[in-house]
């Protein structure tokens, strides 16, 4: 009875001191990526690209902006409630911003696209290019 008693108690340490590491949610990642036509877009969750996106997270979930396109992007905040932006300047490929939100609302996002990076004046596109246009419902 008593080794019952003992690991039911560790049992439930263990989850009160774990708990809140297990209800967090992950941060959820976008991608902009090169494409012929527009010269760049961005996907959610590795969901369809498109040049505008609407998506919607959880205030405890953040968001992961990664630069997979061939010219650097800085991503600006448009409206809404003032967000959390770290490395916001992507200024190479892979290059990842980060997004908090502190309060539930419509957060709007776009990037300022750069030149093309010097390894990649080849890349040819088709088209104009793309304004990144991002909106964000938080609840």
């Amino acid at each position: 009875m008593k080794s019952f008693l003992w690991i039911t108690a560790v049992a439930l340490a263990a989850s009160a001191l774990f708990s809140p590491v297990a209800s967090a949610h992950m941060p959820r990642t976008i991608t902009i990526s090169h494409q012929m036509r527009g010269c760049h877009s961005w996907s959610f969750a590795n969901g369809p690209s498109r040049a505008s996106l609407t998506i919607r997270v959880d205030r405890d979930a953040g968001l992961i902006i990664v630069n997979n396109d061939v010219m650097p992007h800085k991503l600006v905040q448009i409206s809404g409630p003032k967000a959390r932006l770290s490395n916001a300047n992507m200024r190479h490929m892979s290059a990842r911003a980060f997004v908090g939100f502190s309060r539930a609302g419509v957060y709007t996002f776009k990037t300022r696209p750069g030149e093309d990076y010097a390894n990649m004046k080849g890349m040819k596109t088709v088209g104009e290019d793309n304004v990144l246009r991002l909106k964000v419902r938080v609840t």
